[in-house]
């Protein structure tokens, strides 16, 4: 085996660690291709979602029963699920090697 310089074998290296980056980055690159698409059609669901309720309401607003529409296969649109709010958040951490805040104050005597 022909011996090489410190200056090829470092080059090779770099080559190599260049090419699995550029397969890993292609990895983040297709979810990030696929997350944008998952959005895309997330907004266009909601989307077509109010503008059936809409429709629906209209069309029961203008005489049709909800019996009627449902033989007709047009089922009644589900609400809009329901929110869930956040926690609030503590406007400072505790570390954990402090001691708990007090909730009363001491007995003064």
């Amino acid at each position: 085996m022909a011996e090489q310089s410190a200056k090829a074998v470092r080059g090779e290296t770099e080559k190599a660690a260049l090419q699995l980056l550029r397969e890993r980055a292609n990895l983040v690159g297709e979810a990030a291709t696929a997350r944008h698409e998952r959005d895309q059609l997330a907004a266009a669901l909601v989307e077509a979602m109010n503008r059936y309720a809409a429709t629906y309401t209209a069309a029961v607003q203008g005489g049709w029963t909800q019996g009627e529409l449902a033989k007709l296969g047009l089922d009644a649109p589900s609400p809009a699920p329901a929110r869930r709010r956040r926690a609030p958040r503590p406007a400072t951490p505790s570390m954990p090697d402090e001691p708990a805040p007090m909730l009363s104050k001491p007995a003064q005597p």
